[in-house]
């Protein structure tokens, strides 16, 4: 492994979750849960919009946005199994995809921080959409990792709105 982009992103989110849960409990002691889970969010929603916008850069001109994301982005968060997608309808303009497996939540689990696995994972997908094409759109019921057995993921490719 040369660089962080090397690192399988499984293994990425435990490392951050690891460094990070130290100072969100010292957070939550000192200003309150709300407080700090205010400031994560933001934190978190940032650094998912620049590495929407990192990701699509690699995007061949030739490619749709939504295509990318299955062909490029998908497998990234899936390395090792760490997801199982199910794509239920894929086109220029929609994505429907249903995870049936995420080892995200078991990771989280095992660190004894299923309580941080919604705010430092799964809040980041509508940002991470929104930095790689702010046209897109994105629509969730739920998430495994909230006990809904799939995370179910819709964007739909729109006009330009504002960010």
């Amino acid at each position: 492994m040369k660089t962080i982009q090397d690192v399988p992103m499984l293994l990425r989110r435990e490392i951050e979750a690891k460094m990070i849960a130290p100072f969100y409990d010292a957070f939550v002691e000192e200003i309150g849960k709300e407080r700090t889970d205010e400031i994560v969010r933001k934190v978190i929603a940032g650094l998912a919009r620049e590495a929407g916008a990192a990701m699509v850069k690699e995007k061949p001109a030739d490619k749709n946005v939504l295509t990318f994301f299955k062909e490029s982005v998908t497998p990234r968060f899936a390395a090792g199994g760490a997801l199982e997608p199910e794509y239920k309808e894929l086109s220029d303009t929609r994505v429907l995809m249903d995870i049936k497996r995420c080892a995200y939540v078991q990771m989280y689990k095992d660190m004894g921080r299923a309580d941080l696995g919604p705010l430092l994972s799964c809040q980041r997908d509508e940002f991470l959409f929104k930095g790689m094409d702010p046209r897109i759109c994105f629509k969730r019921t739920g998430t495994i990792m909230e006990g809904n057995p799939v995370c179910d993921f819709c964007l739909e490719l729109g006009k330009q709105q504002e960010s």
